[in-house]
C-alpha cells in the first residue's frame, strides 16, 4: 500500500506532462505516456497484485481457522454427559431410585450446549462455504476480469500513441515468426484473460440477477474486438484519425464498449459482495447469543447437579 501510495502521484505527474506535451504539439507526449505506461504496468500493477494476493491469503487463512470444528469443546461436553451418565447410573445402584431430578436437568442443560454448539457450528460452517463458493470465488474472477479489461483499454489507446513505434516478434499457430506492435500484442492477451474470465464467471453465477451483467459484459466485449479490428484496419491503411476516432470517438467508438464492459462488471461484483455478506452474515448469525446462552445452561446445569447430589445427602443426615 505505500508503495502504490508513493507511486500513483509519480503516474499521475506523467499524465499530466504527456497532456500537456500533447497540447502544445510536442511529440515528445507520447514518450511521456509511454513511461506513464510502464510504470503502471512494470511497477504500480504488480504492487497492486500483490496487495490483492496477500489480502485473499489472509482472507483464506480466516476461512482455515474458522471452519473447523471445536473439536476440544465438543469432546469436554461429551465427557460431561458421560460423567452424568455415570453418576446418575451409580445413584440408581445405591438408592435404588431411577431418576435425580436435579441430574436430570444438569443432563439436559449439557444436551442442549453441545446440540447447540455442533448445530449452530455447521450452519454456521454451511453458510461460510456458501460465502466463499458464491461470493469470494466469483469476486476473484471478476476483479480479474476487470483488471484485464483496464489494462487491455491502456494498450489499446497506446498502440494509437506509440504508432508502431514498439514492436514484438511472436509465432504463429505454424511456427512462423511475425512482427506485431507490441501495445496491440499485449491488447489480445488481456481480452483472451478478459473472455476467460468473464466464462468463468458465468459459470459461477448461481442466479440470473449475477448471471445477466456478465453475460452483457460478453456481449460488450465480443462488439469492442469488432470495433477494434476496424479501427486497426484503418490506422494500417493510414487513415489514422478515423482510427482514432473509432476508439475515443464519440459515437461507435471502442471506449462505450469498454465503459459498457466496466459498468456490467461493477454491477457484477456489487451483486456477489452483497450475496458474500448475507451468506457471512447468515453464518454469524447461527452463533448469536451462543456464548451467553452456554453460560447461563452452564450454571443452570451445575445447579441442578449440586441441588441434586445434595438432596441425596441430606437424606443420611
Amino acid at each position: 500500500m505505500t508503495k502504490l501510495n508513493r507511486l500513483l502521484p509519480e503516474y499521475k505527474g506523467l499524465v499530466e506532462r504527456a497532456r500537456t506535451y500533447n497540447r502544445q504539439g510536442f511529440p515528445v507526449g507520447g514518450a511521456y505516456l509511454r513511461y506513464a505506461n510502464e510504470k503502471m504496468q512494470n511497477d504500480m500493477l504488480p504492487a497492486a497484485e500483490d496487495l490483492y494476493t496477500s489480502e485473499n491469503e489472509r482472507l483464506r487463512a480466516d476461512y482455515d481457522d474458522a471452519t473447523p470444528y471445536p473439536w476440544a469443546a465438543i469432546a469436554l461436553g461429551v465427557l460431561v454427559l458421560a460423567a452424568l451418565a455415570w453418576a446418575q447410573h451409580r445413584n440408581y445402584r445405591r438408592t435404588n431410585r431411577v431418576l435425580n431430578h436435579g441430574l436430570v436437568a444438569a443432563t439436559a442443560t449439557a444436551t442442549v450446549v453441545l446440540l447447540w454448539l455442533v448445530v449452530g457450528h455447521t450452519v454456521a460452517r454451511a453458510g461460510l462455504n456458501d460465502s466463499y463458493d458464491h461470493g469470494v470465488r466469483s469476486l476473484n474472477v471478476l476483479h480479474d476480469a476487470r483488471i484485464a479489461s483496464l489494462k487491455a483499454r491502456g494498450n489499446e489507446n497506446l498502440t494509437l500513441v506509440a504508432r508502431g513505434a514498439e514492436t514484438v516478434t511472436v509465432k504463429d499457430a505454424n511456427g512462423v515468426e511475425q512482427t506485431l506492435d507490441a501495445y496491440d500484442s499485449d491488447f489480445q492477451k488481456d481480452m483472451k484473460t478478459l473472455g476467460a474470465g468473464l466464462a468463468e464467471a458465468a459459470k459461477l453465477a448461481d442466479d440470473s440477477t449475477g448471471e445477466k451483467p456478465v453475460t452483457a459484459a460478453q456481449g460488450n466485449m465480443t462488439e469492442w474486438q469488432n470495433r477494434h479490428r476496424a479501427a486497426r484496419d484503418e490506422d494500417d491503411n493510414g487513415n489514422y484519425e478515423a482510427a482514432l476516432n473509432r476508439v475515443i470517438g464519440p459515437e461507435n467508438a471502442t471506449g462505450e464498449c469498454f465503459d459498457s464492459v466496466d459498468d456490467n462488471l461493477a454491477t457484477a461484483i456489487a451483486h456477489e459482495e452483497t450475496e458474500f455478506k448475507q451468506a457471512a452474515g447468515d453464518g454469524l448469525d447461527a452463533m448469536t447469543g451462543l456464548t451467553v446462552g452456554a453460560a447461563v445452561l452452564a450454571v443452570l446445569g451445575a445447579a441442578g447437579a449440586v441441588l441434586g447430589i445434595g438432596r441425596r445427602l441430606s437424606e443420611y443426615r
